[in-house]
């Protein structure tokens, strides 16, 4: 089949050079003002994702000298077939620098600094690049990784931070007013879940993972371009400013609703995937893993229904002007 021909000379090389391309791309453009903030944030960015590319760099070391070869199919397959035996590390050492890589881009605690001083860069890259395409470059790697990691330490590991990271970004989201920081919170707080679908490893959650990609990059871009367009219009994008967006601009406010109803409401595909994700948790064979991550998705998902409630009534809220 095609996607086998093309899995078959996917090459760690390839995959490192343009992993670094969007780093670079990144920092050029969180640092486009030139001002004092922007740049640190820009060197934030450079160096946290710079240690993501040193994960990478590791993972095709020990390729070369341990299994002499790039290829990540093959570096998969070896840690499928041997993850589980006697000489397990060597097996999942690659795995988890790719893993570590993938964390990183995907702004996982405790990387998510960078990610949220990204919102300095134009509304349009953040919509893009810090929302839709940069940070779903780990996720998809951990896609693509993610059945090597099945019922192992890696992925037990790779799960409980994606959790964790669900669960305390959906709660740090609440304390702010700031229309990108809210959207900056909860993007990694869903990267967070789709890292910790990945990190079980199952069919189950590994399709809502990509469910979640697909979906969530949709509705975040919305968002991201909404939250810059009313700031364009009415000289804030906090929240507390969109009081009554409904009746001074019912175009844009309606835009804005479809993204934040895409983002927890049925029967949009947000939904679909938490349930399927919740289910796959509870059928870990791993105990302790499952009984957290249960845990980690249930408060995570009523803290983010929280916000989200709380900006829609915002804007179908009396207009005080």
């Amino acid at each position: 089949s095609v996607s086998a021909f093309l899995l078959n000379r996917s090459s760690d090389l390839e995959m490192y050079f343009f992993w670094e391309i969007t780093s670079v791309t990144s920092f050029l453009l969180i640092g486009y003002t030139r001002s004092d903030e922007a740049i640190n944030n820009s060197f934030k960015a450079l160096w946290m994702n710079l240690l993501g590319g040193c994960g990478i760099a590791a993972a095709i070391a020990v390729g070369i000298l341990a299994f002499n070869t790039v290829n990540l199919y093959d570096i998969i397959n070896l840690a499928i077939e041997h993850g589980t035996g006697a000489h397990t590390l060597i097996f999942l050492l690659p795995i988890a620098c790719l893993a570590f890589a993938a964390l990183t881009k995907s702004a996982q605690f405790p990387f998510s600094g960078w990610l949220l001083g990204a919102m300095v860069a134009p509304t349009p890259s953040s919509a893009l690049l810090h929302s839709a395409t940069m940070v779903k470059a780990g996720v998809y790697l951990l896609i693509r990784i993610s059945a090597a990691m099945a019922d192992n330490y890696v992925g037990n590991m790779v799960a409980l931070i994606g959790g964790f990271t669900f669960l305390a970004a959906s709660c740090l989201a609440i304390s702010v007013s700031d229309g990108k920081k809210v959207l900056a919170y909860s993007t990694i707080s869903n990267l967070g879940l789709i890292v910790a679908c990945t990190g079980c490893g199952y069919e189950e959650t590994i399709w809502a993972a990509v469910f979640l990609v697909i979906f969530h990059a949709v509705s975040k871009s919305m968002l991201f371009q909404c939250v810059g367009a009313i700031e364009n219009t009415t000289g804030s994008r906090d929240v507390e400013d969109m009081q009554g967006l409904m009746a001074i601009f019912p175009k844009l406010a309606v835009i804005l609703m479809i993204g934040i109803a895409g983002m927890f409401l049925a029967p949009f595909g947000m939904l679909i995937s938490k349930w399927a994700a919740l289910k796959a948790f509870i059928d870990t064979s791993s105990v302790y893993v499952s009984s957290l991550m249960v845990l980690f998705i249930c408060f995570g998902s009523a803290t983010t229904m929280f916000y989200w409630t709380k900006w829609m009534s915002k804007i179908l809220g009396a207009s005080p002007r």
